[in-house]
């Protein structure tokens, strides 16, 4: 996968002036960063909008914010994409104020109220959209639709491919509120290393509460967990500081994934306790199905199979994610008792049909109960069901369906296959 960001570490200086356009006052650095974005939005080269009215260096230093352009230069490239007035957008006060505080309950998770200052600003879109303010709205848009909407990279690369281009004249917070919003996107599209350059570039700009809660997370998930902790704990002492105690219940329940990761269980087990006493004692009903989830996680893990389908049944009695209907199948598996996994299978094997990463990990189960001993089962699971998770990078589940696939191996005398398998599991 190629961005379209490049490798743009070197930081534009802004020149903070204003200018005087079609009658109004406009800071310079907006004005360079929408007439850029606008150029690139209409396909205009650099060449094309600037033929006959600057050099093309100029209006790459303008648009880069390393440059003034007189007003009249100014106008004269507005009139060739079309634009013969701006809107002043008198309110722009009052519109980076919904912003602002619509990053804040984005952030503190509180996404309904997210989505009450989202749907006032949309009725704004037209107005805004002829200003030089459009591009600091597709921003905070952008970060609406990544964590409330939780829209996927490969949904959103239009737009960041576009705004990749238009970075450097970006100024620093929105700088640093763009590459922490991608580097959170490009990271659940498993782009670990971009993901991961994003994170820090915006950390390097602004030191937050959130982008080390992010960055933890990233590192967590990639098996770097040590360095994920670093982070997370970071986060943590922040988000207590300040009182925002949804915030660190969240980062305990990733802690505890960390240490997990790490196979320092008695830590994970005391961060899952932290994090489940404050969303009860807050009343988070929302989190407590993630948190069910950890604890079942946590005990799989330290085989502890009557405590984990204890937590993956309170899971299953307040959601339907698949991972607890997983975990539960998985130790009742492990403990032989085939006959209570069968309604757990055809309720979930039917919800989860349309969706491939979610029924193909229910399926493999269903095979390892009921198929065993034959080829069936292998050829289902090595042909269909391991590539697809691989591509995924979902490798706690490929690490168990190796594992099966590795004793059906030895089962059937088949040790050279089965051995290199056990290299890919080292």
């Amino acid at each position: 996968m190629k961005f379209a960001f490049r490798n743009q570490l070197k930081w534009g200086v802004f020149l903070e002036d204003d200018v005087n356009v079609f009658g109004s006052i406009f800071e310079y650095d907006f004005l360079s960063a929408w007439i850029k974005y606008i150029r690139i939005k209409n396909g205009f080269s650099q060449e094309a909008l600037a033929h006959g009215i600057c050099s093309v260096s100029h209006l790459s230093y303008f648009e880069n914010g390393k440059k003034h352009l007189r007003k009249e230069i100014i106008e004269a490239l507005l009139n060739r994409l079309n634009i013969r007035n701006i809107d002043k957008l008198s309110s722009i006060g009052a519109v980076r104020q919904k912003l602002n505080t619509m990053m804040n309950d984005i952030e503190s998770f509180n996404y309904e109220a997210a989505q009450r200052i989202y749907n006032k600003l949309v009725k704004m879109e037209k107005i805004i959209e002829m200003s030089p303010y459009n591009i600091e709205f597709k921003i905070y848009e952008l970060m609406y639709k990544v964590f409330v909407q939780s829209k996927s990279y490969d949904e959103l690369i239009n737009d960041i491919s576009v705004l990749d281009k238009v970075y450097l004249s970006l100024n620093d917070e929105l700088k640093y509120l763009y590459l922490h919003i991608t580097g959170t996107v490009i990271s659940k599209n498993h782009f670990r290393e971009e993901a991961i350059k994003r994170q820090k570039m915006a950390l390097r700009i602004k030191d937050t509460s959130w982008v080390n809660y992010e960055l933890g997370k990233t590192y967590t998930f990639y098996k770097t967990p040590a360095t994920g902790i670093y982070y997370l704990e970071k986060a943590l002492d922040s988000y207590e500081k300040g009182g925002r105690y949804l915030n660190a219940v969240w980062c305990h329940n990733y802690l505890g994934l960390a240490f997990c990761n790490l196979k320092i269980y008695e830590t994970a087990e005391k961060h899952f306790k932290a994090a489940l006493m404050s969303a009860e004692h807050f009343d988070m009903d929302k989190l407590y199905s993630h948190l069910y989830i950890s604890f079942s996680n946590l005990y799989l893990c330290t085989e502890q199979y009557e405590e984990s389908i204890k937590w993956s049944i309170k899971c299953m009695e307040n959601s339907n994610y698949y991972i607890s209907a997983y975990n539960y199948l998985y130790a009742s598996l492990k403990l032989n008792r085939i006959d209570q996994c069968k309604p757990i299978f055809d309720k979930y094997i039917d919800l989860s049909k349309d969706i491939p990463k979610k029924y193909y990990c229910i399926y493999f189960l269903y095979l390892v109960a009921y198929k065993f001993n034959d080829i069936f089962f292998y050829e289902e699971v090595r042909n269909k069901i391991l590539p697809y998770y691989e591509k995924l990078k979902v490798l706690d589940i490929c690490r168990d369906i190796k594992l099966k696939l590795i004793e059906y191996l030895e089962n059937h005398r088949r040790y050279k296959q089965a051995a290199k398998l056990y290299k890919e599991l080292l």
